[in-house]
């Protein structure tokens, strides 16, 4: 039987939900043609593709105008999944570096971070109780200097002058990475 016709009659079986022969006949050729599509990275899929393809024949067979029609339709489809593969790698590999890169900039971003709110709090500690009272409102209240001057039964001015004395008291315990962060809270208007 020459190999038109085995594969001939392999669809036809294949058009009746027999699908063992049409398989046997399809698979090597189509395999040997989909890791030629596929990159070396993804070649493991290659198996995946034809299964795939062959199963949205079998759901689709009543569609099927002949066996050649069939026989594109199979490459088609290897075709489309090979290319969607190679784009969620892509992705996938897009996404696994910027998120690595994203990930040790953050990383390095929050341990600054927390390392500076550490010394701050630390510093913060030592001083005396109507300071502390003064940066409760500013850090984590976020009151602004007239919400505070109300609060504490002040001027504003009187407020600002406290300010000022408290970062007089935060230079002399604080690097100037965290004099930078506490001065910016304290005299930013937005913050307190």
């Amino acid at each position: 039987m020459s190999k038109r016709s085995r594969y001939q009659e392999a669809y036809e079986q294949f058009l009746q939900g027999e699908i063992d022969l049409f398989y046997k006949e399809v698979y090597p050729s189509l395999l040997v043609f989909t890791r030629r599509l596929l990159p070396k990275s993804l070649v493991y899929l290659a198996e995946d593709c034809v299964q795939d393809a062959i199963f949205k024949l079998y759901s689709q067979r009543s569609g099927m105008a002949s066996s050649e029609h069939a026989k594109s339709f199979l490459y088609i489809c290897i075709h489309n999944v090979v290319v969607s593969y190679i784009r969620k790698d892509n992705s996938r590999q897009h996404f696994i570096q910027q998120d690595n890169d994203n990930f040790e900039d953050d990383f390095s971003v929050e341990l600054i971070r927390q390392e500076t709110i550490d010394e701050l709090m630390g510093a913060v500690d030592r001083l005396p109780d109507d300071m502390r009272q003064l940066c409760e409102m500013i850090f984590r209240e976020g009151l602004k200097t007239a919400e505070i001057a109300r609060q504490l039964k002040m001027t504003e001015s009187g407020v600002k002058k406290k300010k000022r004395r408290l970062l007089y008291l935060l230079r002399k315990s604080l690097s100037p990475e965290a004099l930078f962060v506490a001065s910016m809270m304290i005299y930013n208007e937005s913050c307190g």
